[in-house]
């Protein structure tokens, strides 16, 4: 059996997670990091939270002709509805028998840390290369990240940092040499490479997979694993890394949508859905695809408004019969006596599932 590319591999767990209850659409914005309602809480209730943001740059063109490719070559099969397929017997035996190189990265937590990574890495390499120059007393050199937000940043951090020009190159350079000591050498290899200095400039991801004969791919995937595992490492023991932790300041999760944190700061003031509709000029439904974000997003959000314990044992105990999380099925099933909110309330509340 011929080994598929990563990113095809990534497709074909995605078509057999979501078992053609989404589109290829709704995959393809996944993978994009949509920041939408419904595309954060599919990647809940299908498990596949890593997944979210991992291809930013894909097309549906490319999707297409990618999933074009895996149907011709066997894999896939399209049923009924637009845009929607499931695998095939060959596609299930890849699965069951060849281990898929994204099982290899563990550390790839897109819903967490998509949208962060990018304000950080183009923070850090900012930085790196302007302490570079200037403990080299360069005053002038060519900025590898030209956004203005960035760089004002960092004029920021360097104008309000603490004590002399010596002592901050050195805090700098002990907490990143001590937080990559923490990551596998491959890992820590990358962000290396990737970083600019005085007079030098940082390799692209095609120059290291040139020099280490690997594919373009599987560096674009392992860069994305190191960096996740560094934010990782980073937010868990902020304590730990001061200087650092300040990168991550004002970088915003894709764990939920603004607009849904907006509705839960009403909704812990008391409002209603209707007043929060009210207030916010939207309409119910809207509203509740906010609340099934937050619930989402924090267990410790109390559904007791939403939903009786009666109601929620009753569709639980549908769902786990089912194994699905196909909203109508379910609701027919119990002879349509609750609301798809309450059904999306109990599955956020159920949290991520583990499913045959």
């Amino acid at each position: 059996m011929n080994k598929l590319t990563i990113l095809e591999e990534v497709v074909l767990f995605l078509v057999n997670r979501y078992n053609g209850e989404r589109t290829i659409q709704g995959i393809t914005y996944l993978l994009k990091g949509k920041q939408s309602a419904q595309i954060i809480q599919d990647s809940h209730f299908y498990q596949v939270t890593n997944f979210f943001g991992l291809y930013q740059f894909l097309t549906q063109q490319d999707m297409q002709d990618l999933v074009k490719g895996l149907k011709e070559k066997g894999y896939l099969e399209k049923i009924e509805g637009n845009n929607i397929y499931r695998i095939s017997h060959r596609g299930s035996n890849y699965l069951q028998n060849v281990k898929c190189e994204f099982l290899n990265f563990q550390y790839i937590n897109g819903l967490r840390f998509a949208s962060v990574q990018k304000i950080f890495w183009k923070r850090l390499s900012l930085f790196f290369q302007t302490i570079a120059n200037i403990n080299q007393n360069i005053k002038y050199f060519r900025a590898v990240q030209q956004e203005n937000d960035v760089q004002d940043w960092v004029k920021n951090e360097l104008l309000s940092a603490k004590g002399s020009k010596k002592d901050l190159v050195i805090h700098f350079h002990t907490e990143l040499e001590h937080i990559l000591q923490q990551l596998q050498f491959d890992e820590a290899s990358i962000i290396v490479k990737r970083l600019s200095g005085a007079n030098t400039y940082g390799m692209t991801l095609e120059q290291i997979a040139s020099e280490e004969n690997k594919s373009e791919e599987l560096i674009y995937i392992q860069s994305i694993n190191a960096m996740h595992h560094l934010l990782t490492i980073l937010t868990e023991q902020i304590a730990k890394y001061p200087f650092l932790s300040r990168f991550l300041k004002g970088s915003i999760s894709s764990n939920i949508t603004n607009t849904s944190i907006e509705t839960k700061r009403l909704l812990e003031a008391g409002k209603s859905i209707k007043e929060i509709a009210a207030i916010r000029h939207l309409k119910i439904s809207t509203i509740e695809d906010h609340i099934v974000e937050c619930v989402l997003s924090d267990e410790l959000i109390s559904i007791d408004q939403f939903i009786s314990k009666e109601e929620y044992s009753k569709i639980k105990g549908k769902i786990e019969e089912l194994q699905t999380r196909k909203l109508k099925d379910i609701k027919e099933s119990l002879l349509n006596e609750v609301t798809y909110f309450q059904i999306r309330i109990t599955l956020a509340r159920m949290g991520d599932l583990k499913w045959n």
